[in-house]
């Protein structure tokens, strides 16, 4: 079997995957609060944070290198961290909980007093930190893994300007180990343009990536809601199914729609849908808000800005995930129900055999 066909297999088992967990309660923005918790629960896999506004750096295929995220040091307003961590609780969260979006976790000194709050009210949630690993030492990662934290990636960058070499690559990585005072284990990665290194820290799931806008190009960069020119550009027609399963919020409280979306962009205000933290708005309120751009980015077809030069998990327009995602996305289809929950039921019983 080629690539090729191996990738429109993939394709098409994602969006009959995707497609099937769909519900009509996805699509209602006036859901009851008791049915957007049992919602929540089933589909809310990962709530992606960021907690202050710093960034320290400004990498050319970033958003923050024309939207200024070091002037000023901003952190989330207490209310809208209040009401994060109580729906925590109320929900019995589960899924994962990662710091990262467009701010350096690591900068802010109240970060671990944060993750042992959210590991209170949610002890069966899998917290993570995505980084760039400038603040990091020994005793900083110590205090986070005692704090709670149950996985952290840090992304090492090359000069911009630099050739993408694996001697260099391998240098930046030896020398951030020195100083964190751990060992790489031993590459069980696959190939990858990219240097990618696992770390030995005992209860904690802990990798580096090197990268730069050489290797990024390699791997196909996002565009980031159109934000981003230098990287490959699309015209989407593929469904996302982003806002099904993610809730992103940014460090004033800020909902968008998809982790690609900067709710300090002009470009796409209209992206974000709620605040966290006003008007009576929580995690469950933020989800239901989000029903009108699940319904938009359920199937295939032209999208609305800034979804429409999306280049992140383009599903292709095989014949199968064409119909497939007609029958599934949409409920008002003749037949299409009993047709759903039969699948969900042969499905099912298919991953108990």
């Amino acid at each position: 079997m080629n690539s090729g066909h191996k990738t429109r297999l993939r394709s098409t088992a994602a969006v009959l995957k995707n497609s099937l967990r769909a519900e009509p309660a996805h699509f209602d923005p006036n859901l009851p609060r008791w049915k957007a918790l049992a919602l929540f629960r089933r589909h809310v896999t990962l709530i992606e944070i960021e907690t202050t506004s710093y960034c320290n750096r400004t990498c050319t295929f970033c958003p923050n290198s024309f939207i200024d995220r070091r002037s000023e040091k901003h952190s989330m307003p207490e209310a809208s961290w209040r009401r994060i961590v109580d729906d925590l609780r109320a929900i019995d969260y589960s899924g994962s909980f990662f710091w990262c979006r467009y701010s350096e976790p690591t900068s802010e000194d109240r970060l671990v007093d944060r993750i042992a709050e959210v590991r209170r009210a949610a002890p069966r949630s899998r917290i993570g930190i995505d980084s760039n690993g400038d603040y990091l030492d020994a005793a900083y990662l110590d205090r986070l893994i005692k704090a709670g934290l149950n996985r952290l990636w840090v992304d090492i960058y090359l000069p911009d300007d630099d050739v993408y070499d694996m001697t260099s690559a391998e240098a930046h990585v030896a020398r951030f180990l020195k100083r964190i005072d751990k060992k790489a284990l031993p590459n069980s990665t696959p190939p990858s343009p990219e240097l990618i290194v696992g770390v030995d820290v005992p209860g904690l799931e802990m990798g580096v990536t090197v990268r730069n806008l050489a290797s990024l190009k390699m791997v196909d960069m996002s565009d980031r809601g159109g934000l981003i020119q230098i990287a490959r550009r699309t015209t989407r027609v593929s469904p996302c199914f982003a806002p099904f399963k993610n809730l992103v919020i940014d460090w004033d409280g800020s909902v968008a729609v998809c982790c690609q979306i900067r709710s300090d962009a002009t470009k796409h205000k209209d992206a974000v849908v709620a605040k966290i933290g006003e008007n009576g708005t929580g995690l469950l309120e933020a989800y239901v808000a989000l029903a009108g751009w699940r319904d938009s980015l359920k199937g295939f077809g032209p999208k609305a800005a800034p979804c429409d030069t999306c280049n992140v998990f383009e599903y292709e327009p095989t014949k199968p995930s064409l119909l497939l995602s007609r029958l599934f996305g949409e409920e008002k289809l003749p037949g299409a129900f009993a047709f759903k929950f039969a699948a969900a039921r042969v499905l099912k019983r298919g991953r108990r055999l």
